[in-house]
């Protein structure tokens, strides 16, 4: 079988991983690039891999399938738009992009181009997340889950202590808690109980306005803290809190239904769970455990964007779509709006 070169945009923390992930499926090659240059070549003699002395050199190749972004937040949208106009298939790193009207202008292109975009939301690829997306909102009858009944709270949390690169903890570079990690949270909370209305920002705020990376001291302005209230389908009300001063990373969702309770995490450390007060779908009464023993959630989710490249098949999540609504969302909660 002929190779395949999957082009890699951006070579920071996140692209080695990308870089490890696909390495591991059949008959892929990837090419880096960045816009400095030593670093890409730098990256790929440490994978062993190719590269090009710049992304616009890559987009342009001719022999790139699929490009993998791993760039700052305001260059996505225009590498998008570069690489379909060659013909070639996306996987675009989170967020797609801070900017409403930017993805409402995206949305025509891609729509209207058999190439596959998709955006990389990895907790969907969770599988006590799926699950709770199964139970949630696949197997509802009016807005009522079969075996949890109608869903009354849900609380969506994502911690982690930041400071891993400075533009991660700058606004305008596309910085700060809410597209780092709050992201995240509200699109688990729009993929079980979308669409989301009544946001409320509780608390944003900046707690530590210098931050040590890379061993030199770096002032920044970034949000490191965010808590939102809002509602969803059935009226559940649903809180989501990120932030980046948790020394010590935490993720979990707690959702509280009339028949009982639904947890999960993405920490093998941290309990996921079914209790239902009446036995329902397959669970006893009681307490459930889910286990399902450690998978690596990059390889899931790029074997899963490889393979809708390879049958030309629009992805069954992360899409445009996807990323539109939860825009819309996080662009309330920057406005204060309801």
């Amino acid at each position: 079988m002929t190779m395949i070169k999957v082009g890699i945009v951006g070579c920071g923390k996140q692209a080695s991983r990308h870089i490890t992930s696909l390495k591991r499926i059949p008959n892929i090659m990837p090419v880096l690039a960045d816009i400095d240059a030593g670093i890409a070549q730098k990256m790929a003699d440490q994978e062993e891999c190719g590269f090009v002395e710049h992304p616009d050199a890559l987009i342009g190749a001719g022999d790139i399938s699929a490009l993998v972004i791993c760039t700052p937040t305001q260059t996505h949208v225009p590498l998008i738009k570069n690489s379909f106009a060659e013909g070639i298939h996306v996987f675009c790193e989170k967020p797609l992009s801070d900017d409403l009207q930017e993805i409402q202008d995206l949305k025509p292109i891609v729509d209207s181009s058999d190439l596959i975009l998709q955006i990389g939301y990895i907790y969907r690829y969770v599988p006590a997340f799926e699950e709770g997306a199964r139970l949630l909102r696949h197997q509802t009858i009016n807005g009522e889950s079969m075996v949890l009944g109608r869903p009354l709270t849900g609380y969506f949390r994502l911690g982690g202590r930041g400071s891993h690169q400075p533009w991660k903890h700058k606004v305008a570079t596309g910085g700060g808690a809410i597209n780092e990690m709050l992201v995240h949270m509200i699109d688990l909370a729009t993929w079980y109980f979308g669409p989301l209305n009544h946001v409320e920002s509780i608390s944003n705020r900046l707690h530590l306005p210098e931050r040590v990376i890379g061993g030199e001291t770096h002032q920044v302005d970034a949000e490191d803290f965010i808590l939102v209230r809002c509602s969803g389908k059935s009226g559940v009300e649903v809180y989501c809190q990120a932030d980046l001063v948790t020394p010590a990373f935490t993720q979990y969702v707690e959702i509280q239904c009339q028949n009982g309770t639904f947890r999960g995490s993405i920490q093998p450390d941290s309990p996921s769970f079914i209790f239902v007060n009446n036995a329902a779908g397959g669970y006893n009464s009681g307490k459930t455990v889910l286990q399902y023993g450690q998978r690596n959630l990059l390889d899931i989710q790029m074997t899963s964007f490889v393979h809708s490249v390879l049958k030309n098949k629009k992805p069954d999540r992360n899409t445009i779509e996807d990323s539109l609504a939860l825009t819309k969302i996080i662009d309330k909660i920057r406005k204060g709006t309801q």
